[in-house]
């Protein structure tokens, strides 16, 4: 006779991962994807000088990744090899970020249902268009699934309080200002900055040394939208 005492079913194993990945987010940075007037704003709280949570994948396209660095590193790599094969097989203005993050999604579903370790991450990807109306935002959570947003998306966006996951607090913060799709660049980032301040209880606000700041510019007169900027431009838009 099989002893059952230790048997998990597969319900229970995916409630056990799912809380493990959650906990690690809730320590994790957060960051926040915001539409301004020119463009597409990322914004992270980044206190290493080393390893970046943003990046560009493609001409038009940004990668976020927060949780376990290795993870989201890991797949920001492939993102930007599947975005350079398929540029070179098709043309340029085939890639686009909704096939990058159906990509992204199959990937971290079948790793969080097939696999006994889970990715501890959560990924954004955004694209910029040449009207607002073309903008795209998509976030994947660690289960898989593609949830498209817009105007705002924000990953991480978790904390914990009294033995218990809260979620969308930040974003519930930025959207209580009602910023507009003409918001201007420094107060996209004022927001930014102030919620996530707010949400995890930073004490004088966060330092502009741990802010990581990079936009999709649709004023850049090449192809190219992505644009980091440095912590003297940064100082100068929080000001």
């Amino acid at each position: 006779m099989f002893d059952l005492s230790n048997f998990i079913s597969p319900k229970q194993m995916q409630e056990m991962k799912r809380e493990v990945v959650e906990e690690t987010l809730a320590l994790a940075y957060p960051i926040v994807a915001l539409e301004y007037a020119d463009g597409i704003m990322l914004f992270a709280e980044n206190p290493s000088f080393s390893l970046q949570k943003t990046s560009e994948i493609y001409d038009r396209i940004a990668f976020a990744g927060t949780g376990v660095f290795n993870d989201y590193e890991r797949l920001r790599k492939a993102g930007v090899q599947l975005a350079d094969v398929k540029g070179f097989q098709y043309s340029r203005a085939d890639v686009r970020a909704r096939s990058i993050a159906s990509e992204y999604s199959t990937v971290l579903g079948d790793i969080f249902v097939r696999q006994q370790v889970p990715m501890e991450v959560e990924i954004l990807i955004t694209e910029i268009g040449d009207a607002p109306a073309d903008n795209r935002m998509y976030t994947i959570p660690f289960t898989g699934g593609l949830i498209e947003e817009s105007g705002i998306a924000v990953i991480g966006d978790y904390r914990k309080e009294d033995q218990e996951i809260r979620k969308g607090l930040i974003r519930r913060h930025i959207l209580e200002a009602e910023p507009g799709p003409d918001i201007p660049l420094a107060d996209a980032a004022k927001l930014s900055r102030a919620a996530i301040s707010e949400v995890r209880n930073s004490e004088g606000g966060i330092e502009v040394g741990d802010i990581e700041l990079v936009v999709l510019d649709r004023t850049v007169p090449i192809e190219r939208k992505f644009r980091r900027l440095g912590e003297e431009e940064i100082a100068a838009l929080l000001a």
